[in-house]
């Protein structure tokens, strides 16, 4: 059994304007990774899930900002190590596209968070892990229904 590892996080501010007037809207997702088994594993098990939105997939970091630059996501799941254009330089390269979007790292290795990037996950952390991590960062995702105040009763 793999190990479920933690993820670091810069801060817990939302995005603004990611939750609608009368329902969430998914969080709209932008996933990288040089690998393909990966990447369809990734886009899988979002695709599974009602809180998000696969808004595009990219084989490498050039890609990857050319989708972020288009579709402006909520959130980045993005690989470290890849070709063109590295994961690294992708980060930064979003950031100043897209500010305000979420970045999750995924690395085959521990390390330290890179600068840009708000969370670090371990390929290979159990797939319930990874889910909730990417929940934790896109408010747009809750992770258990929210009650209106006073409708209880």
């Amino acid at each position: 059994m793999l190990p479920i590892t933690s993820f670091e996080r810069l801060d817990d501010a939302p995005l603004e304007g990611a939750v609608g007037d009368s329902a969430v809207a998914p969080c709209r997702v932008v996933i990288a990774d040089d690998a393909a088994g990966m990447r369809a594993l990734l886009q899988t098990l979002l695709s599974l899930e009602p809180d998000f939105d696969v808004v595009g997939v990219a084989r490498d970091g050039a890609e990857a900002v050319e989708i972020v630059e288009r579709e402006l996501p909520d959130l980045v799941v993005i690989d470290v190590t890849m070709p063109v254009m590295s994961g690294l330089e992708a980060i930064q390269r979003i950031r100043a596209i897209a500010p305000r979007t979420k970045i999750a790292v995924l690395s085959g290795e521990r390390r330290s968070l890179p600068p840009g990037a708000d969370a670090i996950i371990e390929k290979g952390t159990l797939n319930e892990a990874l889910i909730a991590a990417l929940r934790e960062l896109c408010p747009s995702s809750p992770s258990a229904p929210v009650e209106e105040p006073g409708s209880a009763g």
